[in-house]
């Protein structure tokens, strides 16, 4: 697979995929996430993308 990216091309596999879900709770304003993976081969990315979150 080919995926242009910003100009530049990038090729390789596919590995997997991962999905955020960003809600917002309409009496307090608080957001809230859902992290979803495809596989576990994406597994440990999404625990780096949701510590990431968990601070904002």
């Amino acid at each position: 697979m080919k995926y242009i990216t910003n100009s530049k091309s990038i090729s390789g596999k596919e590995v997997g995929k991962i999905s955020i879900c960003v809600f917002k709770d309409t009496k307090t304003g608080l957001s809230s996430f859902y992290l979803d993976t495809d596989n576990e081969d994406v597994m440990q990315i999404s625990y780096v993308i949701e510590d990431t979150l968990k601070m904002f």
